[in-house]
């Protein structure tokens, strides 16, 4: 009986690493989606990513269970004096790391949203990864702060 519950907990283990390998490495913390007003052209999503792997991995792409135009991976940078979000072909997570996407940093964009969600609701997430593998997750929209830089900026330029 020992022997069997032995062998039960060694399977579940190696499929437990096998889940993270397939993952390449890489772990989706606190996911949300930022609420918006019902017209919103775009939608925030932040998370942070933690790099569990010896090899520095990138996120690619993402896609999105929502219907919208187009997913695309952003950093809030200057550029001529002026903060600008600007697309990125990749967000990196260095080896044992973590790159947090937040407001006013790295983040995600769902562009032109069919409907915008409801505070509390679930968006499907799914982040390709720069050695073929994906991971897919549930980000939860609630409200979110920006960081006091990136509002000062706003306020100055609207």
């Amino acid at each position: 009986m020992k022997l069997n519950i032995s062998r039960a907990l060694g399977t579940v283990l190696l499929l437990s690493c096998a889940a993270s390998a397939a993952a390449g490495g890489l772990k989706v913390i606190d996911p949300w989606v930022r609420s918006a007003p019902p017209n919103a052209p775009a939608l925030g999503v932040f998370m942070t990513l933690e790099n569990h792997s010896a090899a520095d991995r990138a996120v690619v792409a993402a896609r999105s269970s929502m219907t919208v135009d187009r997913v695309e991976l952003h950093r809030t940078m200057m550029a001529g004096g002026v903060m600008k979000m600007m697309p990125q072909n990749a967000i990196p997570v260095a080896s044992r790391s973590a790159t947090v996407l937040k407001p006013g940093s790295w983040h995600i964009m769902l562009i032109g949203p069919d409907k915008v969600p409801a505070m509390g609701d679930k968006v499907r997430l799914t982040l390709v990864l720069d050695d073929g593998t994906e991971q897919s997750f549930e980000a939860i929209v609630r409200h979110g702060e920006m960081n006091m830089k990136t509002q000062d900026h706003q306020m100055k330029h609207e």
